[in-house]
């Protein structure tokens, strides 16, 4: 087993933090001595023997980038799952997550099912003399830095491309026709980044197109806008996406190169020929229509020819007369897939990663960029306090309100010192910017902070600020006047004496300062139907984002609200919803369950009070729920 502390120790003169998380990626072939690969977001060094199979260890960050150094987050499995994929294309399947894979995918000795032996069917460029493979982990570097370097929605395009080929392999012997299919895929993934791809009118043809016309000419429609029949147009080709196969053969042959056909890089006894290309494909993407819709099974001789021939004819009918097709194999479909991925990600042009705007081109779900923890929003890496600039009140309120929870409520800096911190509380090592070289909590590791400043800027901003700033000004002199009494720095009065203040103006009663109230437990003035319809609307449209902790206080004191007014139905309504959202407070949720099976009250306050516990994994890999 690879031991940690070696590798801890190897790295180190590579001034890579020892904090940072290790992945390890096997190969059947030796390294290159003192080859060591690196780029911003990782590096690869050389390996040693695991389980008899040599290995590289990639160190990655604890939330490591993808995009441009050390400008966005991404998950260390994530990116780990990334690299290796893209490894698996270039390096022709010699990576996997453990020997055994390496195994089944490239030991032409062993069969792991029925008539495919994975080792005679995927293609492999090497001839197992280590030179060859010396000359491609050489070139890794330049290749891997213009990947990284592509513009955001490119790589997306390829990253799902990259999924659906690694997956192909791992279907290979169970599913054939799945594999075919999810190849398929592979092409179709990168087809829908390009501009070129998509249908346009052109694209409906023959009968279907002379009938819209004489459709369109008729003089039934001779007062129609003409732009509205245009609209019509662009939503008949969204809704019935014409041409299909015909687009997806030509950017396939579009990004084919020249060298698929050269002897040295087939190993079958029927290989690709560039005449029949066309065919090929066209074929492979009926057949994956043909499975997709029907599930109809690919037929035997594509499947027990596979370990032979890329590409194999077959008698159909057609109109009533026999006729010679010519169909990919799996073998030769393989081939042409991962031609196709390295030549799209060569044609690509590049961005530069330092001056890139990536805000741009991101999506959500693939890779995202959550902004800055909300203790970094509000102060710099010195601890001194930024200016509050009424255009960005909102987003104070906001960040105030995490603060509250993650180090008020949860008190989670504290867990620091008893070295139980979760670590989804570990954001990661910051590789530029003030914080460069430092860890990034989610929450304040050591919070201190002048509330009582605060409170003095947002109270001389009001007198000048639009109404819709107002509201979040005076919520925030009231929010960091509660916090000041929490830390002892003031007594009860105070708040008082803030509502009083000529600065303060006429109070506005929205969201905002029935959540400050409920916090400082001042809703005495709020009826049920009141606090419901602004909370219902919230719920609605999120526009304001309010921690947990607090959501859950705020239904718990409309459900008092409405049990003081005795209206029974109102309140149960709020106690299930607040049910509901404290799944991850299990003390909490029994305390509102007992409460809905009586005519008990659960005070708001107890959200605040029931602290968060943190998952412990045990040696045995058992995982302890929250307290």
């Amino acid at each position: 087993m690879l031991q940690k502390i070696h590798w801890l120790g190897h790295i180190q003169s590579e001034h890579i933090h020892t904090t940072q998380e290790f992945r390890t990626l096997f190969c059947k072939h030796e390294f290159p001595p003192h080859l060591t690969f690196k780029s911003p977001a990782f590096i690869i060094v050389n390996g040693g023997l695991v389980s008899n199979t040599y290995a590289w260890t990639i160190a990655i960050n604890n939330r490591s980038i993808i995009l441009g150094a050390g400008s966005y987050y991404t998950s260390v499995d994530e990116v780990s799952e990334q690299i290796r994929r893209f490894l698996i294309l270039r390096m022709n399947l010699l990576f996997g997550q453990s020997p055994e894979e390496i195994e089944r995918y490239c030991n032409k000795l062993t069969s792991v099912g029925g008539n495919l032996v994975p080792g005679k069917i995927l293609p492999n460029i090497f001839t197992g003399t280590p030179k060859l493979l010396h000359e491609e982990v050489e070139s890794l570097a330049s290749w891997f830095q213009k990947v990284l370097s592509l513009p955001r929605q490119k790589y997306i395009s390829v990253c799902q491309a990259l999924a659906a080929y690694e997956r192909a392999l791992h279907v290979l012997s169970s599913d054939p026709a799945l594999s075919y299919s999810l190849l398929i895929f592979v092409i179709e993934a990168l087809a829908n980044s390009h501009s070129d791809y998509h249908a346009t009118w052109d694209d409906i043809r023959g009968e279907p197109r002379e009938r819209f016309n004489l459709l369109f000419e008729d003089d039934r429609i001779s007062s129609i806008d003409l732009s509205w029949i245009d609209d019509l147009r662009e939503t008949l080709v969204d809704v019935i996406h014409p041409g299909a196969t015909r687009r997806f053969t030509k950017f396939a042959l579009d990004h084919i190169p020249d060298n698929l056909f050269n002897a040295s890089n087939s190993n079958g006894k029927f290989p690709l020929k560039r005449s029949r290309i066309h065919q090929n494909i066209q074929n492979a993407y009926i057949l994956r229509s043909l499975f997709s819709h029907a599930l109809t099974p690919l037929t035997q001789f594509l499947i027990s020819e596979s370990s032979y021939a890329e590409e194999i004819e077959q008698e159909t009918e057609k109109k009533g007369k026999s006729v010679k097709t010519s169909y990919l194999t799996l073998r030769g479909l393989f081939r042409v897939v991962r031609s196709i991925l390295l030549e799209f990600i060569d044609k690509q042009e590049t961005v530069d990663l330092s001056s890139h705007n990536w805000n741009e081109e991101l999506q959500y779900g693939v890779i995202k960029s959550p902004s800055l923890p909300a203790y970094l929003q509000v102060k710099d890496s010195e601890g001194k306090l930024y200016e509050i600039e009424p255009l960005y009140a909102q987003n104070w309120f906001e960040h105030i309100l995490v603060i509250y929870q993650d180090n008020y409520v949860e008190c989670l800096h504290e867990e620091i010192l008893k070295e139980q911190v979760n670590t989804d509380c570990l954001m990661g090592i910051a590789t530029s910017g003030a914080m460069a070289g430092r860890m990034i909590f989610r929450f304040d590791p050591n919070p201190s902070y002048d509330w009582q400043s605060l409170k003095r800027q947002s109270l001389s901003l009001i007198a000048q600020a639009s109404k819709d700033k107002k509201v979040y000004l005076q919520a925030i002199a009231l929010l960091c006047t509660h916090l000041e009494i929490m830390d002892g720095a003031e007594e009860e009065e105070e708040w008082e004496n803030v509502l009083k203040v000529s600065a303060f103006g006429m109070p506005l009663y929205g969201l905002e300062r029935f959540i400050v109230d409920v916090i400082h437990n001042t809703t005495s003035s709020w009826s049920g139907k009141q606090a419901e319809e602004i909370f219902e609307r919230h719920l609605k449209n999120r526009k304001i984002f309010i921690p947990a902790r607090i959501e859950v206080a705020c239904m718990l004191e409309i459900a008092k609200l409405f049990q003081n007014e005795g209206l029974d139905k109102e309140r149960e309504k709020w106690l299930n919803s607040a049910y509901g959202d404290t799944a991850l407070y299990p003390k909490l949720q029994d305390l509102i369950h007992h409460a809905m099976n009586s005519d008990g009250i659960v005070q708001p306050q107890e959200a605040f009070n029931i602290k968060l516990g943190f998952e412990n994994v045990d040696s045995g890999g058992e995982t302890s729920q929250p307290n």
